[in-house]
């Protein structure tokens, strides 16, 4: 678990922004958020399937995926209200006494406060084998910029870059990088996502690596 928090928490970037002389920080993610969804997925998990729970990070959300859904007759409404029926009582018991657990029932709640002057908000979804919670990024925006009254476009570094391809026969992730401002790190990470989307390809290696613009079927 420490192990899990300790990775999310060093890509859980701050942000500032100023009101007037005074600075404001703001992190991504609320810790309280991460700590309790983290949680749930250990202690409320079903043990007695074998398959991994999981812990997805994306650009403007983090997923926490365990299996097992709610036990019979509680509902989504229910947990939100404070209400908990315990599936592994010894468990968190060992968590409960580990001062890791202050009270029963209380993750949700906490996880709902943490958002609570926020426009954006947690999402619960269960499957009768599978309970999600969804904790949404702080920082993250999408502009959205209005071209004609009938095409609205977002943005993005996707689309920039997509831009920039079609004037360009090829390109190397230095000229993105040069071209658009970014930090190498962040470079490689939006070209990694547009080549697993199939909006370019990749070709060569080390520094002879470059990507192309598929063009759309």
């Amino acid at each position: 678990m420490h192990e899990v928090y300790s990775y999310i928490d060093f890509r859980n970037q701050k942000h500032s922004n100023f009101s007037g002389l005074k600075r404001i920080d703001k992190r991504d993610y609320p810790e309280v958020a991460i700590r309790e969804a983290l949680l749930n997925l250990i202690v409320h998990r079903e043990y007695s399937y074998s398959a991994s729970s999981f812990v997805r990070m994306y650009t403007d959300r983090i997923e926490f995926t365990s299996i097992g859904g709610l036990l019979k007759g509680i509902t989504l409404e229910d947990i939100q209200l404070g209400i908990s029926v315990c599936r592994s009582p010894k468990l968190a018991n060992i968590f409960y006494r580990l001062e890791l657990i202050e009270a029963y029932g209380t993750g949700i709640q906490k996880i709902l406060d943490s958002y609570s002057e926020s426009e954006f908000k947690p999402q619960f979804v269960t499957t009768e084998n599978a309970f999600k919670i969804i904790l949404p990024n702080l920082n993250y925006q999408k502009k959205s910029i209005k071209i004609r009254e009938d095409i609205i476009v977002y943005d993005c570094p996707e689309n920039k870059i997509l831009e920039y391809a079609k004037t360009h026969t090829q390109f190397s992730r230095k000229d993105v990088q040069d071209t658009f401002n970014l930090s190498q790190t962040t470079c490689g990470r939006i070209l990694s996502r547009m080549k697993e989307e199939g909006q370019i390809s990749q070709h060569g290696k080390g520094k002879n690596t470059f990507y192309i613009i598929k063009e759309k079927k």
